[in-house]
């Protein structure tokens, strides 16, 4: 039976029981995800990331917080399948992910909504790239764990 049937049919049977916390859990086939970023290679630059589903369970909508970075700087960012030690590639495309801008104080944040769930059965990472011209220094890296 393909996933969407069977989540109606669980939807439709969690619903003739009358368990509204049965049908929640049971609709929901994706997790929430937090990291806690650190700095790389020597840099200061740290901060947080969160993942949520979209409320149509259709998507990811992402949050980036970044503190103690270099004011003025334009981030890159992304969340990758893998690891911060065992890398791979871009989840959702990376014209989702608009760079975040460092202010005066050395702070920025970024949300992107992706098209696409982060699956329950595979590990990911958020990365903060040095520039668009140097994607390939990380500035901060964190692995994303379910909440």
């Amino acid at each position: 039976m393909p996933r969407r049937t069977t989540f109606r049919w669980l939807a439709l049977s969690a619903a003739l029981v009358g368990n509204s916390a049965v049908l929640f859990a049971l609709a929901r086939p994706i997790a929430d995800y937090a990291a806690t970023l650190a700095g790389k290679d020597g840099r200061k630059a740290h901060g947080t990331a969160s993942v949520t589903p979209t409320t149509d369970g259709a998507g990811s909508e992402v949050s980036v917080t970044i503190a103690d970075d270099t004011p003025g700087a334009t981030r890159p960012w992304h969340i990758h399948a893998g690891s911060c030690e065992k890398s791979g590639g871009v989840v959702g495309g990376g014209r989702a992910y608009a760079p975040i801008v460092i202010n005066d104080k050395g702070q920025g944040t970024g949300k992107a909504t992706l098209a696409v769930v982060l699956a329950d059965t595979t590990t990911y990472y958020v990365n903060i790239h040095d520039a668009a011209q140097a994607m390939g220094i990380i500035v901060a890296c964190g692995d994303l764990k379910k909440k």
